[in-house]
């Protein structure tokens, strides 16, 4: 008997290797109702932070490249310092630039340098510099076709010629009109969250770039991207505009606490019993724990916060004369086990922040126990956290890949066959429709700036509207990946938590079992008569019953007062 062969008849494998389960997450954040709600909680993002930037002063918003500025200058031995300087500079180039510009006008209070560089500097004249650009891109578009109306060209040849001719002249002073509309624009300075945005977003495609080229550790690729997604631009937000950057994280905590709340939700019940709640459902449960999503990210920040000014505080004993250092140099342990308390808050925040929202989803829990959990999680397997969010990052840049060339496929297919029914020619002598959109021409090059100026008023109304449903479009790449965010580290969480819990992976708090699922059966009541004493003494029970027995009243449970 012990020597018979034993045949494998098949291997499960995510109970062998668990971190396979990871790989259910692009079908779990493909799904359309996290889709939906990702890009609805990213447009709302959007939008509050493009309405920030509008109320925002001029001179308080940000110059071109201020975040490059500001990352530069962390390499100096004076940063702070540093960076203002450079800022300053970029500053007094735009302004410069424009009291360059604004020589051409024929103002008496422009006459002197010192005038144009007051002005500039609170940017005047703005609405007059841009009409004196138009009326002279008019001047010399019809120079142009003056000179190519006068032309006698002698053969075809010659005709081709000089239409090709006027067709780039007519392009070059379309291009330096929108190159100097573009240079007095900047007078404006630029949107913070606009920024922020851009820079965030250079940095993921970064880190899906540097998996796909082995590019882990080295400048700009998967480690150091990631370390600059969560440091850099939020540093330079906080650091540089901390009334922008208090109002802005309060919005975004609450559109995420509500929109990736409600998706971290369905993605912890669709991992767990493989079903699907409906979009109104996940609302209901996030809208319901708004509080415990806001707050736990928050809790352990504030505890730091107030350890570090009570020790601050007790800091101020030291500037007593002489017995000053002696009260802080013998009780200094205390600021030393303080530290060392703030440090592991602080480790605990950044490293579990990822499991914080599956708590609450998957627990129906409250801020407290997401940041026990999520801390408990990290210091009880650290290397495995490490492991699984290695696996998440790869596969997950993977499948980013894919979305992002299908949409790039999209788009450039709608171009194409959209560009064989139009023949018309923009005011500029170039394609329409390009004009109006231009053809996607890379992978990471999706996003565009209508040419507004190139066009009339028709053409600048369905050029809009494009880029409107262009940009929808080009969204579905970010909600697709605050999905497979949520989605994987939901996976993620229920893995940690069979590890260090030992919970069954299709272990998931559940409110109402006939409402949120169809597969739920309907209760039928029983008729009241049928439990009434007389009926049940008149009756004689049946030897053997094939449905199944009441279960017996507990002692203290009331009697049926009927």
């Amino acid at each position: 008997m012990a020597d018979e062969p034993h045949v494998i008849r098949g291997i499960n494998w995510r109970e062998t290797f668990p971190f396979t389960n990871i790989f259910r997450s692009f079908r779990v954040a493909i799904h359309p109702s996290k889709i939906l709600l990702a890009l609805v909680g990213l447009l709302l993002i959007y939008i509050g932070g493009r309405v920030l930037d509008g109320l925002w002063l001029d001179r308080h918003l940000a110059v071109d490249g201020e975040i490059a500025l500001y990352q530069q200058s962390m390499n100096r031995d004076d940063p702070a310092r540093a960076f203002e300087e450079a800022r300053k500079e970029a500053r007094q180039k735009t302004v410069e630039n424009y009291a360059g510009a604004l020589a051409a006008l024929d103002k008496s209070e422009l006459k002197t340098r010192t005038d144009r560089l007051k002005a500039a500097r609170e940017g005047e004249y703005f609405g007059e510099l841009k009409k004196y650009l138009l009326d002279e891109r008019k001047r010399a578009i019809e120079s142009a076709d003056k000179a190519y109306a006068n032309a006698k060209p002698k053969n075809d040849e010659e005709r081709q010629q000089a239409k090709k001719n006027h067709d780039e002249n007519i392009r070059e002073i379309y291009d330096s009109a929108a190159d100097s509309y573009r240079m007095i624009d900047s007078i404006h300075g630029r949107g913070l969250f606009i920024t922020l945005f851009d820079y965030e977003v250079s940095q993921v495609n970064n880190v899906m770039q540097g998996v796909y080229n082995g590019n882990w550790l080295v400048a700009g690729g998967v480690v150091g991207s990631i370390v600059n997604f969560f440091t850099v631009g939020p540093s330079w937000l906080l650091s540089q505009h901390l009334l922008y950057f208090v109002l802005f994280t309060i919005w975004f905590l609450i559109v995420w606490a509500i929109f990736g709340g409600a998706v971290a939700r369905i993605a912890a019940v669709h991992v767990a019993r493989d079903e699907k709640i409906s979009v109104r459902q996940a609302l209901k449960f996030s809208a319901g724990k708004v509080l415990s999503f806001i707050f736990a990210p928050i809790i352990p920040l504030v505890i730091i916060l107030v350890l570090g000014l009570l020790v601050t505080v007790v800091a101020l004993l030291g500037n007593i004369p002489w017995i000053g250092p002696i009260l802080i140099g013998v009780p200094f342990v205390l600021a030393l086990a303080a530290g060392f308390v703030m440090t592991l808050v602080l480790i605990g925040t950044v490293a579990g922040f990822d499991l914080m929202y599956p708590t609450i989803a998957v627990e129906g829990s409250d801020a407290f126990d997401a940041i026990s959990r999520s801390f408990s999680y990290i210091y009880a397997r650290p290397w495995r956290l490490l492991f699984y969010t290695a696996v998440a990052i790869i596969y997950g840049a993977l499948t980013y890949l894919f979305v992002r060339l299908f949409i790039y496929m999209v788009l450039g297919i709608t171009h194409s066959f959209v560009d064989l029914g139009m023949f018309a020619q923009a005011a500029t002598t170039r394609d329409l429709w390009t004009t109006m959109w231009p053809a996607p021409t890379s992978l990471w090059k999706l996003p565009y700036d209508p040419a507004v100026l190139s066009m009339n008023m028709g053409e600048s109304v369905g050029s809009w509207f494009v880029a409107l449903w262009v940009y929808l479009t080009i969204a579905l790449i970010g909600a697709f990946a605050i999905s497979f965010y949520f989605s994987a580290n939901t996976i993620i969480y229920y893995l940690m938590r069979r590890e260090v819990d030992a919970t069954e992976l299709d272990d998931v708090y559940v409110e109402q079992l006939e409402d949120d699922f169809s597969e739920a059966a309907p209760v039928t009541a029983t008729p009241a008569a049928a439990t009434t004493p007389a009926a049940t003494e008149s009756t004689p029970p049946p030897a053997q019953s094939s449905a199944p027995t009441e279960e017996p009243k507990r002692p203290d449970e009331p009697s049926n007062p009927a």
